[in-house]
């Protein structure tokens, strides 16, 4: 993003609809608050708010935007764009923000329920509810808000015991950590569901995967730790590399150490800074000429797309915020962005930035419903 510094005035100005005037000389930040400025206008200038904006979305994009600048800074400006816009936002915050907080209320009773895992002995523990630790296989299960551990005083069971598989099930719209057992952290994306062995008592560790996950394995030597997914088989001794399983290929991404990809008969090894692929329709596996960042990114919360079509994009962001996508103009899927950014909270703010960075596609939100548009 441009690092001048931005001028408010020149920004305020440009909100007088007899101004003409080229925005050339705008810098990227100042266009960007122009359009979100404009568009609280407009919708304050309505009769009501309508489907695709919603006040408590546009606030809380508006501090993200300026979350990077000084306190001070920050202040001036917003008490800038309350003199242009007028008086009437705060008319709407007093008599429109809690309609708009049912709005937003009703769409959060559409998602799907949240995190759950599904225990070996059939006991369903949902995410968030469950706080009290749970003792098994002298492996104890310990719950926070957002993670799951699981501490075993010897870290690999004797051999013999009984192998209890638990499974853990991420909707979209959530994303959460587990520890294993061994000490192996994962992290697992929206849409993902992960099968795991309480204890691992067999002489290798296996895990069965669907969706998309960061693994950071534990080392030991004596147990190959393997990650199933579909016929694919991720053989690794300590390493960490990401999975994704979406779209009919699977693609392994090796951050550091090494892995042996295997499948039908073949085998493919990855080194660091290597990804790996196996095409579920073809039964071919291969080395990718992906780099290995935009498959790992999510894990610290980027959204990061370089020359990615549109419609990948939704597809990726449907699962994150749990929304479903629909192209009304089919030609829009194809139009190519490139975004690195830290991942809002919510869907508005990335659906500006795709709409400021081309301005020949436009979005409109309908409950869960996000249809895509042609300005053109």
């Amino acid at each position: 993003m441009n690092k001048d510094p931005m001028d408010w005035d020149k920004i305020l100005a440009r909100l007088d609809p007899s101004d003409k005037k080229n925005i050339e000389d705008m810098s990227e930040e100042e266009i960007d608050m122009l359009l979100f400025a404009e568009q609280v206008q407009g919708k304050l200038h309505g009769a009501k708010f309508d489907a695709q904006f919603s006040l408590s979305e546009g606030m809380r994009e508006f501090a993200y935007r300026k979350k990077k600048l000084r306190l001070k800074r920050m202040i001036s400006y917003a008490a800038a764009i309350l003199a242009v816009v007028g008086i009437g936002i705060w008319i709407a915050i007093l008599y429109q923000y809690p309609e708009v907080d049912g709005k937003l209320a009703s769409l959060e009773s559409e998602k799907q329920k949240g995190i759950v895992l599904y225990r070996g002995n059939g006991e369903e523990i949902p995410m968030g509810t469950h706080h009290e630790n749970i003792s098994e296989q002298g492996s104890e299960i310990q719950f926070t808000d957002n993670s799951i551990r699981y501490i075993s005083k010897d870290k690999i069971a004797i051999k013999g015991d009984e192998l209890v598989m638990d499974k853990l099930v991420v909707p979209s719209g959530e994303r959460t950590k587990i520890e294993l057992s061994d000490g192996t952290q994962v992290w697992l994306n929206a849409g993902t569901s992960i099968k795991f062995p309480v204890v691992f008592t067999a002489d290798t560790r296996e895990v069965y995967l669907e969706g998309e996950a960061y693994f950071d394995v534990a080392h030991n030597a004596n147990k190959t730790f393997i990650v199933h997914s579909g016929d694919l088989q991720i053989k690794v001794l300590g390493t960490a590399f990401g999975v994704n399983t979406f779209s009919g290929e699977i693609k392994t991404a090796l951050v550091r150490g090494s892995v042996e990809l295997q499948a039908n008969k073949q085998t493919q090894r990855l080194a660091a800074g290597e990804v790996g692929q196996y095409s579920t329709s073809s039964t071919k596996l291969f080395l990718s000429n992906d780099e290995v960042r935009p498959w790992v990114a999510w894990k610290d919360h980027i959204l990061y797309f370089d020359d990615v079509n549109l419609f990948e994009i939704t597809e990726r962001l449907g699962r994150t915020y749990d929304y479903q996508f629909v192209f009304d103009h089919p030609s829009t899927k194809n139009l190519r962005f490139t975004i690195d950014i830290d991942q809002p909270d919510d869907i508005q703010t990335i659906l500006t930035y795709l709409k400021t960075s081309l301005d020949t596609v436009d979005f409109k939100i309908n409950g869960r419903t996000i249809h895509v548009l042609s300005k053109q």
